[in-house]
């Protein structure tokens, strides 16, 4: 065999190789595990009027510690799911760590003094099953009013 036709063996397999690679990488997860069961908040003090959970936040968040860890729960633990997690409120950010099963939600001193009440939704993209719960921060008992 000649030089050329080794270089264009080889071009050739390189070529076969990155066609491969993309057409791999392009293909879709594996859905054959079952889709989840339920998805709830689990930790909350009470529901409101209209049936949405509720929780008070203001002995977990404060100045010195402006995170809350929001616990959420699915079900079975070997299933397929696309979680996404929305706020009410653009200024708060959050994370989302899937293998503790925690939301850490971070606000900002301005929105702690503000006690900003947070909406929060969670939602599997695949089941559309969701949860929502309020986060709210307790007001001061004595409030003045000034004459």
């Amino acid at each position: 065999m000649t030089k050329k036709g080794i270089i264009f063996i080889i071009f050739i397999s390189i070529i076969i190789s990155i066609m491969i690679i993309a057409v791999w990488g392009t293909l879709p997860e594996n859905t054959n595990l079952p889709p989840i069961d339920y998805l709830n908040f689990s930790n909350y003090d009470d529901l409101n009027e209209a049936g949405e959970k509720r929780k008070e936040i203001s002995k977990e968040v404060k100045d010195s510690s402006p995170v809350y860890e929001l616990v959420f729960e699915y079900g079975p633990e070997d299933s397929y799911f696309e979680l996404v997690v929305s706020l009410s409120n653009p200024d708060i950010t959050y994370q989302i760590d899937l293998y503790n099963k925690l939301i850490l939600i971070y606000y900002s001193l301005e929105n702690i003094k503000q006690k900003t009440i947070l909406t929060v939704t969670i939602t599997d993209k695949r089941t559309q099953k969701t949860d929502i719960i309020n986060l709210w921060f307790k007001f001061d008992d004595v409030i003045i009013i000034p004459d």
